[in-house]
């Protein structure tokens, strides 16, 4: 009989225990906010425009219709804070070049056009920095997404028709 009693109980035990422990570790990091270890600094992610000391550079090239209208480079890092989304967005790259291409298939801009490029940190990662890209004329945006670059290899990306992304390391002497 006390067999039988202990198995009745154990089980509602750990039923009970199963359900505090459940709403105690779901309840806790809700309530108090906190992040995976990917987000708490704890690893590093590649950052540009940081002052690390590292001496490393990525190469940056955009072309249109194999024409290549955006060339240029700047320092990375890594580094094991994160800085604030603000931060991150004030730096960008801009550039401009003539229209006369048709972005994702349905905007048409006509050769008079100046279209915008911008490019930014849009976030971080051990092993890559993601790089947003956008284009826009003075009345809309034409393109926006994400190109990945990953340091110490060539990446390249095709983030429309006719227009590539390629990130690079360059070597310094």
């Amino acid at each position: 009989m006390l067999h039988r009693k202990v198995l009745t109980v154990e089980p509602m035990m750990f039923r009970t225990l199963l359900v505090l422990l459940v709403t105690t570790v779901s309840g806790g990091a809700l309530s108090h906010g906190s992040a995976p270890p990917s987000q708490t600094g704890q690893e590093t992610v590649w950052r540009w425009f940081e002052n690390c000391g590292e001496n490393r550079t990525l190469g940056l090239e955009v072309q249109l219709d194999g024409n290549i209208i955006h060339r240029s480079s700047f320092p990375i890092c890594q580094i094991s804070d994160r800085p604030n989304t603000s931060e991150r967005q004030q730096r960008k790259i801009t550039f401009h070049f003539k229209g006369g291409h048709v972005f994702q298939g349905r905007y048409h801009t006509v050769d008079s056009q100046m279209i915008e490029g911008n490019i930014w940190q849009a976030g971080a990662d051990p092993d890559a920095v993601l790089l947003g890209v956008s284009f826009s004329t003075k009345d809309q945006v034409l393109l926006n997404t994400i190109h990945i670059a990953k340091p110490g290899i060539v990446s390249t990306s095709e983030v429309d028709r006719g227009v590539v992304v390629r990130t690079f390391p360059v070597r310094r002497k």
